[in-house]
């Protein structure tokens, strides 16, 4: 592809795994509220923290990045969405997380 220019369709690129799914237009509204809502009920510290981590990294070795990490890990364990997830798998249910 890079090399050679030539184009690929969505549905290849979903089953080589280079995106996560391939939708058609009269489907990719609805796709895309059900993807919002679901990213905004999880947890969005820990979310926030992966994003950071994947610009970071573009840039840094690889010790600065898993030492990135490790400061991202850390924090993430200390909020209250990680204890609420903790909870809610030990009690095999949906957690409610709060953003904190």
């Amino acid at each position: 592809m890079l090399l050679l220019g030539e184009k690929l369709n969505g549905s290849d690129a979903a089953d080589w795994g280079l995106i996560h799914q391939a939708v058609s237009r009269a489907e990719l509204d609805k796709t895309v509220d059900e993807l919002v809502a679901r990213l905004a009920s999880g947890p969005t510290v820990a979310i926030g923290l992966a994003k950071q981590a994947l610009s970071f990294g573009q840039h840094a070795t690889l010790d600065q990045a898993l030492t990135q990490e490790l400061y991202n890990l850390e924090l993430s364990c200390r909020t209250s969405d990680f204890k609420e997830g903790l909870e809610a798998f030990r009690q095999r249910r949906a957690p409610k997380f709060n953003g904190r």
